[in-house]
This record gives C-alpha cells, structure tokens and sequence, in this order.
C-alpha cells in the first residue's frame, strides 16, 4: 500500500511538473529539497513526509490535494486523507481532510501560501490546533486561524478532525467603469505617465494613440504607456549609416524597406512601424530551422525552457533586437575590432551573429554553444561557422582573443562565472561586449517578479494581441504592485495562445516562456544593469561604454530594458 501511494504521488509530482516547464534542480530549489530526494520521489522509491509535500505544492502552486489526490499521507503521528476539493462561497479554491492524530502527538506546519484560512471542526477526541500556544477544539467545535503562519496540531489523548483549507482567490487587476468621457481622460493620464490602465467596457479603437497602446480584452479597454529609450543620432558610411538613419526614420520611409535584400534593414524598419502602431508582414524575418529530434535535449539545457526552433523562426520580431548588433558593430568600428577571431557566447540559433556579419564581414567568430538543437539551428543559418559546443563557463581554451561577444546570453548563466571565464579568455587591452536584456533595480524577490513581468510584457505591447486578457491583466497586476499568482495568470496567457499559429503569437509565446522561466530562476536569471556592471567591476573590467537600447520599464537610463556594455580588461 505504501509503495502504491509513494508511485501515485510520484507520478502526480511529474505531471505537475513537467506542465509547469521545471527542471527537477528547478523544483528543488524553490521547494528546498534534495534533488535527489526529489528524483526519488518521482520514481516511487522514497516515502514523502507531509512536510515536503507541503513544500512542494507551494513550489507548483497548486493545492495540496493536487499532489495526494484522494490517498491518505503521514507522519508525525498525523495522517491526512483528503475527502473533497470544491469552491467555498466566494468561489475560492475549497479543499477538505480529515487529519487523524495519534494519542501524544505534536505535527508542526509551515506557513502556507498567503492569504490561506484554515477552519478545523473536531470529530472526536480533544486537539490544540493554529499558531502558538493553539486553541483547544473538541467533538462539534470549531477553531479558525491563518494557515499563513506556522501552526500546530497536537493531542494528548489522540483525535480526528475536519480540516478545511480556504485558498485564496487570485488576485485580479482593479478595472474602472468606463464611458466615453472616462477613456478620453484614461487615454491622456497614461499618454503624460501613467502606466497602464483598465476600463470595463469597449472604449477608444485598439491601436496606437497619443503614444498609448490601447488593447480590447474580453470586456475590457487596457491601456499602457511604454518608456522611450532616446538613441543618438549617429553617423557612419555604407549599410551601418544607412541602418543608423532608419532608427529615426519616419513611417513612410520604413515602409519602402519591407522587401530590402538586407536582412538587418528589413528588421530595423519592421520594429520601426511596429512602435508607431503598424504592424507589416512578418513573413521576411522568419526562418525555419528544422527540429531537433525527439529527446535530444537534456532536462536542465537551455532547451527544456525554451522552444529553440520557436526561437529561431520568430526572434527577429523582438523589439530592440537587431538594435544589439547594429551598435555594437558601431562600437567595434569606433575601437578598431572589426575584423579577426572572436569568441561569441551564447549563440544559440545565431540571428544576432547573422546581422553583426552583415555589417561587419571580416569578423571571424568562433562559436561557443553547448545546446544540441540550437548547434543545429545555427549550422542551416551560418554554415560553416566555427563552434564550440561546450558550456562557457567551464571552457578550457590555451588561446586568448581581443574580443568576446555576448549577445543575448549572459543571463542563461551565472553572471560571476560568466565574467570571470571572458576576463581570463581576453587578452591584456580586449574587450567583452555585452548585449542583453536587464530588469529595473530590485531588492526583494517580490520586486524582481513584478519587474520581470513588467519587463516582459513590453515588448508584447506593440503587438495587437486582443487575446488572452490574461495577458493585459497580468501586465496591469503587476502595474498595481501585486506579487501573488503572477506565475498563475502567464500560464493561462500561454493557454490562451495554444490554438494561434501566426507569426505574432508564436513570438508572444516565446517571450512568455522565458517570462516563466524566468519566474522560476531557471534558464533566465536576469539581474539589473548596475549590479551587473558592479560584478564586472569585482572581477576586474573597466567600463567603456553604456547605452540602454531598448526600454521597458522605468524612465532612466539604468533601468530595465536591453542594453550594451563595452567592458575592458585593462592592460
């Protein structure tokens, strides 16, 4: 019986799992359990006690039924077996156990998720249940008490009791009663500042007003402002010139690009009309890679978080992406590093290093890639190209180079050893460029999921996505600076873009697997930019130059956003 309940909760761990995307090192360490115990567990061979099970449905969010089902679990001289799962009066999540207590027995529980009540109705025999010194029930009697603070169930004569778990309802952005007078005042406090709102009722026309982007949803009028990054106006010869110009070209000269032979024009004047409200045909900027076969990548690559083959057909729809390489050949041109041997980190399928070649030909990279799949992307889009298929951080190398290239990767891996490995790799004099997307500054781990899903859900503002309005509502939530079932409500936008396949969708699913990843600390660690330069600081480099390329959160130049780092090891 033991064994049947350690596989069904196993097989339950898996599941729960595998469809939220977490590697088992990732579930462990939000849970803070062995992973080995954790790879027991879902193997049937270890017995879980109730408090790892609690760990572990906090880990998922999901509720503690969930895992159990309808199979009785124990230890401490308690055991639990859940009897139903329901609604309560105010449709909140309702779960129901019986706990039987043995005679001297003491469980001590940890907080659950906030906002959790707890209501405990004895059966027979006397309890003292809640948070400390606990309150006596016996047959027919009630206690209530916040389940979000540790609790205890003790008797010294032994018990049974009727647990009654109360989640809490998820929490849902405030909308305000619309009307025609009440959107055209919306319309301007979002256009002076105002981050985004919400009105109930269909109000304005979808699109790109007064420098807001106004989304219908359901039955609701989202608006949102998105910060502007200023870029310089900069001059240079031939296809960087001409590609520097388009940054602040009008949309009628963006649109006469739409069919250049230039992969990095098309792009740049695609974004361009896409930030002044018009969407052009995507279709120039797609590739198909094929996909890797089924199995080829391992459960804790790159890969198990993020679709490769999705990345490789639709990333050059992202905003602020071919800015990276277009001011970085710009910086490498002003130094004189535009040609030779580099390293290049991180590469994955490759789109950036595409771009950079087209502006800077007689750049030599050499790739340093250790996925599978994206190694196989990246050979049907750049033939021929050196690779390294090896972790950075772990590579042994004897040759040194002037320059290290990272565009889009740093935050996959630990920013230390990132650092630290492209010091050792540079000559005396080289330089690290870094090109990548960073959150505004944080210091709790509420603040860094809320900038997190403010950081990206901008760059699916431009996109009119009518649909999920978990989607807007999660961006709002976020706005309102609330931190409670975030994750919750990016699942149930990615549930909503299932059934899409165009182009648009696919990236928006994309950039939300990364937002998820994200929220779980796994594959998509990002930092803010001023810690990051703080660390490349420690380990030695010498700063040469800063821009923010893109914004998405916050009106300073450190804030969140994609930006260039120009670091140098000095000589």
């Amino acid at each position: 019986m033991e064994n049947e309940l350690s596989y069904e909760v196993g097989q339950n761990l898996r599941r729960l799992r595998q469809a939220r995307g977490l590697t088992l090192s990732g579930l462990a360490a939000k849970a803070g359990v062995a992973k080995s115990l954790l790879h027991a567990l879902e193997a049937g061979r270890a017995n879980p006690t109730l408090a790892t099970l609690w760990a572990l449905a906090q880990a998922l969010e999901v509720p503690f039924g969930e895992l159990v089902q309808a199979r009785p679990v124990g230890d401490e001289g308690a055991v639990v077996h859940l009897v139903e799962q329901t609604q309560g009066r105010a449709g909140e999540r309702l779960e129901v156990y019986r706990m039987d207590l043995s005679p001297r027995s003491v469980r001590w529980a940890e907080p659950h998720e906030p906002g959790l009540r707890e209501r405990v109705i004895g059966l027979k025999g006397k309890a003292r249940v809640g948070p400390l010194p606990g309150r006596e029930v016996g047959p027919g009697e009630e206690v209530e008490f916040s389940g979000d603070e540790p609790h205890v169930y003790a008797s010294e004569e032994g018990a049974s009791l009727l647990v009654f778990l109360h989640y809490p309802l998820p929490p849902r952005p405030k909308g305000e009663a619309g009307s025609p007078e009440k959107a055209s005042l919306a319309l301007r406090e979002v256009s002076l500042g105002v981050g985004g709102l919400a009105l109930e009722g269909r109000w304005l026309a979808p699109g790109f007003q007064e420098g807001v982007f106004v989304r219908w949803s359901g039955n609701r009028t989202y608006l949102f402002s998105l910060p502007v990054a200023p870029l310089p106006r900069l001059e240079a010869q031939g296809l960087l010139g001409e590609a520097l110009a388009l940054l602040h070209a009008p949309a009628e000269d963006l649109r006469s690009y739409g069919q250049s032979p230039s992969l990095l024009l098309r792009t740049l004047a695609w974004e361009g009309l896409l930030l002044k409200g018009e969407v052009a045909d995507p279709a120039p900027l797609l590739f198909q890679t094929a996909r890797p076969p089924a199995g080829s990548s391992k459960e804790e690559n790159w890969e198990s978080r993020i679709s490769v083959d999705l990345y490789a057909r639709v990333e050059l729809l992202h905003p602020g992406y071919a800015r990276q390489p277009l001011f970085l050949a710009y910086g490498l041109q002003a130094v004189g590093l535009e040609r030779g041997r580099f390293l290049d980190v991180g590469t994955g399928p490759g789109p950036h290093l595409l771009l950079l070649l087209e502006l800077l030909p007689h750049l030599e990279p050499v790739a340093v890639e250790p996925s599978p799949a994206s190694r196989q992307a990246l050979a049907q889009l750049l033939p021929g190209v050196e690779v390294l298929p090896e972790d950075f951080t772990l590579l042994d190398l004897e040759e040194t180079f002037p320059l290290v290239v990272c565009v889009g990767a740093s935050h996959p891996m630990s920013t230390w050893r990132f650092l630290e490995k492209a010091y050792r790799l540079l000559r005396p004099g080289g330089l690290l460029a870094v090109a990548d997307e960073f959150l505004s500054p944080f210091t709790t781990r509420e603040e860094r999921a809320r900038n997190l899903v403010l950081h990206h859900t901008a760059y699916l503002l431009p996109f009119p996505l009518e649909e999920p309005e978990a989607l807007w509502a999660l961006r709002l939530l976020a706005l309102q600076g609330e931190s409670r079932g975030l994750r919750g409500l990016v699942e149930e936008a990615l549930r909503g873009l299932e059934s899409r396949s165009d182009p648009l969708a696919a990236f928006a699913r994309l950039e939300l697997q990364a937002l998820l990843a994200g929220l779980d600390y796994e594959v998509e660690t990002k930092t803010y930019p001023r810690r990051f330069l703080e660390l490349a600081f420690a380990v030695g480099f010498e700063l040469e130059h800063h821009q923010r390329l893109f914004a998405t959160h916050g009106s300073g130049s450190w804030d969140g956003g994609t930006h260039l780092f120009l670091l140098r090891r000095p000589r």
